[in-house]
């Protein structure tokens, strides 16, 4: 898992954050790295013939920018080359969200490891419009980076074998980045209309110890070392406090789980975390025939 590994990269030195945990985790895989960048076409209004003009991207602006991509590229990949480790540079013209998800099919890229920052004008702590399309369209899991260390990882869980999907992803980057793993189930309380309040306190609390023994259970199954949690509280707010409280610098989560008729879709839990949280996320998404 994780050897073929796609840093997507704009130039900045935001989007050169994601540089440090790709190499990280392909030196633990014995792994490989492809450096994207993009080029967008700028066109201009240029006379074609006699008396008539058309947008055109005169050909020395274009290999200019070409020339500009693949130097920055290569000086990337000096700077970040450590033996064993394949490095590649990729210059791809085309919008830039559409050239990372299409370059990850073409390349059969593993993981995508980007910065949260660089792709558009800052707005507050959301990733913009760049992140969120590859999350819509990637078919393989994407780490969006948005700090540096990462040594407190996080697996968020519903109960549903599609959240579980994400426990190998979590486990590698665990043993990868030599990071503390937690394991943490939200268990949203029930309302029971017409049971006595102490009645219904008892099935909440017979929840907590389902939750607790359902962790538990799935810890025995991993090859790290993990806590586990049990919050309680609604999805959301339940995860955000826990990356607070526990100090956790990279979140784990399925894009789709279940729990009765709640579903975890990206767009709504995933999504709303990802805004609301400062944490690094890595986001796995099930094949479509799971979730079908």
């Amino acid at each position: 898992m994780f050897k073929r590994i796609l840093v997507p990269l704009d130039g900045s030195p935001e989007a050169e954050r994601a540089l440090n945990p790709a190499w990280r985790v392909a030196q633990a895989t014995h792994g490989e790295i492809f450096l994207l960048r993009s080029m967008q076409a700028v066109h201009m209004m240029m006379p074609a013939v006699a008396t008539e003009y058309e947008w055109m991207w005169p050909e020395y602006s274009r290999e200019q920018s070409r020339q500009e991509i693949r130097d920055y590229l290569e000086g990337i990949s000096q700077r970040i080359h450590q033996p064993g480790i394949a490095l590649h540079t990729l210059a791809v013209e085309g919008d830039t969200a559409s050239t990372i998800v299409d370059t990850a099919v073409d390349e059969d890229i593993d993981l995508i490891i980007m910065s949260a920052y660089g792709w558009s004008p800052p707005r507050g702590h959301e990733l913009g419009s760049v992140g969120e399309r590859v999350l819509h369209q990637a078919a393989c899991p994407v780490l969006i980076v948005r700090a540096e260390p990462i040594q407190r990882i996080a697996i968020a869980l519903d109960g549903s074998p599609l959240a579980e999907r994400a426990l190998v992803p979590g486990t590698v980057l665990a043993e990868a980045l030599h990071a503390e793993l937690a394991l943490l189930r939200v268990n949203e309380p029930e309302f029971f209309y017409g049971l006595l309040p102490a009645r219904e306190k008892l099935a909440n609390e017979r929840g907590r110890e389902q939750a607790c023994s359902y962790l538990q259970d799935v810890a025995v199954g991993l090859v790290v070392p993990v806590e586990t949690f049990v919050e309680a509280g609604t999805a959301v707010n339940g995860i955000l406090q826990f990356i607070d409280e526990q100090h956790i610098d990279l979140l784990v989560m399925s894009t789709h789980g279940r729990t009765g008729l709640r579903r975890w879709l990206y767009g709504s839990v995933t999504a709303r975390v990802m805004r609301a949280s400062q944490s690094s996320m890595l986001i796995i998404r099930p094949p479509d025939y799971e979730l079908s």
